[in-house]
C-alpha cells in the first residue's frame, strides 16, 4: 500500500523526535522524547511504511524496543 501524504509527515516527525534524542544526554529529556515517539508511533497512519525510516532511525527505534527485530 503507497504512503499516504498524512503517513509521511508522520514519519519526518518521527525522525525529528529521534534526531532530538541523540543530541541530547539529560535523562529526563530522553525519556520524554521516547514517550513523545511511543505516542508517535501508536497514532501513526496504518500506511507509514517503516521501510522508509533512515538506518539510523530504524537501529534506534529497534534499541528502543519500538519497531521488530528483522
Amino acid at each position: 500500500m503507497e504512503e499516504s501524504a498524512i503517513a509521511a509527515i508522520q514519519r519526518q516527525q518521527i525522525e525529528i523526535a529521534i534526531g532530538e534524542l541523540l543530541l541530547t544526554s539529560d535523562f529526563y529529556m530522553r525519556q520524554s522524547t521516547v514517550e513523545r515517539l511511543r505516542h508517535l508511533i501508536s497514532h501513526a497512519d496504518h500506511t507509514l511504511d517503516i521501510n522508509k525510516f533512515s538506518e539510523m532511525a530504524q537501529e534506534e527505534l529497534r534499541e528502543l524496543n519500538l519497531l521488530p527485530a528483522n
